[in-house]
């Protein structure tokens, strides 16, 4: 067996599939990837028994089929070092591989592919079609905020709600909670899963630079992700979310508005004097401005910071509304949003705080950030 292939090509695509290899010393053949030679196509599968990805490269020429384990790694640090170039493997009956390119040879040892895992298969799947960047987008806004197999399995991943006109995702780890909701949309079908976390973030990175629709598989355990030449199959999480909705408390109607960058650039500078366990950053509300204060007594660290805003007490009260929020957890929220402006509805120092965006303009995107309180050091 022996192929043809632009080197800076291969290595795109080997680097892709990889992301998913994981050390495995039950099944070590799984830290090396298969390769499926079929007329001028090359099939990259790797595999971490819970979730599978294939992607296909176009070869310059080959000469008979056939499949091959071939260890990554080394592949890709040659590859690496590589210009690009047009790059010769040949394959023998014995796995023995030898690779030219750019008059350099080198030689390694491949693997049967008989003794690789089976490519997982889809059994009474429902499926439907959305925009890569829309998915792309639900996931980069949620993901950030689940949480680990530790605390729950199912907060592990993310929610996703399909209905006829709109996509729901949703992330929480217990000390804070992500809703992201896109509408408008056409579904033909009605669905709810919890995606794990790994696979999702190997798309997010990929639909970055991919224009076109995402066609997503499922059924009762398993999901999969097409987009023009990769595919990733996914077992899903197994059990019941937390109902999400009866956390989102209601009565928040104490209203904080801030300008989103100036407000994160000070969370930003006095964050490293916070303690380094809590990151507890204290805010004192005033009707036009708000003090940042962070500190860590046992090392006597202190910082603070003024920025403006508008807040506005439910009752119409005056007095300054104290509350500790972890700048751990504000920066990442803030980061994950894209308005000019975001409005604080909080109810209690002791109660969870909403953060949203404030648009002006109508649009199909609709988010809510939910952030538990630190208890406050008097």
């Amino acid at each position: 067996m022996k192929f043809i292939v632009a080197s800076q090509l291969l290595y795109k695509n080997l680097q892709t599939v990889s992301s998913i290899i994981t050390t495995n010393s039950a099944m070590p053949i799984t830290e090396n990837v298969l390769f499926e030679i079929e007329g001028v196509k090359l099939q990259l599968t790797a595999t971490d028994l819970e979730t599978t990805m294939t992607t296909e490269v176009e070869l310059s020429d080959a000469e008979g089929g056939g499949k091959v384990v071939i260890p990554a790694k080394i592949v890709l640090e040659t590859l690496k070092s590589l210009p690009d170039v047009p790059v010769i493997f040949t394959i023998s009956d014995e796995y023995a591989i030898e690779i030219s390119a750019d008059e350099s040879n080198y030689k390694l040892m491949g693997f049967d592919a008989d003794e690789f895992p089976q490519k997982p298969t889809m059994e009474n799947a429902a499926s439907f079609e959305i925009d890569a960047k829309i998915w792309g987008n639900g996931i980069a806004k949620t993901i950030f905020a689940t949480g680990t197999v530790d605390i729950r399995p199912v907060m592990a991943g993310v929610l996703c709600e399909v209905k006829p006109d709109d996509i729901t995702f949703v992330a929480t780890d217990a000390h804070r909670l992500v809703w992201y909701k896109h509408s408008g949309l056409q579904f033909g079908v009605e669905a709810s899963f919890i995606m794990p976390k790994k696979p999702l973030l190997v798309l997010k990175n990929i639909v970055q630079s991919f224009e076109g629709n995402i066609r997503v598989d499922f059924n009762d355990s398993k999901i999969a992700f097409n987009l023009d030449t990769v595919s990733i199959v996914s077992k899903l999480i197994e059990g019941k979310y937390p109902n999400y909705d009866a956390v989102i408390p209601k009565g928040n109607n104490n209203m904080l508005k801030v300008e989103r960058l100036p407000f994160l650039q000070r969370m930003r500078s006095i964050s490293p004097y916070a303690n380094q366990s809590t990151h507890q950053v204290r805010l004192k509300i005033e009707p036009s401005s708000m003090r940042l204060t962070a500190e860590d007594i046992d090392v006597s660290y202190r910082a603070t910071a003024t920025v403006p805003c508008t807040f506005e007490y439910e009752d119409g009260g005056e007095e300054p509304f104290e509350i500790g929020f972890s700048s751990k957890f504000l920066q990442e929220m803030l980061n994950n949003m894209e308005s000019q402006e975001v409005i604080f509805k909080l109810s209690h120092p002791k109660s969870a705080g909403l953060i949203c965006p404030l648009r002006e303009d109508e649009s199909k995107e609709d988010i809510l950030m939910l952030v538990m309180p630190v208890m406050l050091n008097e």
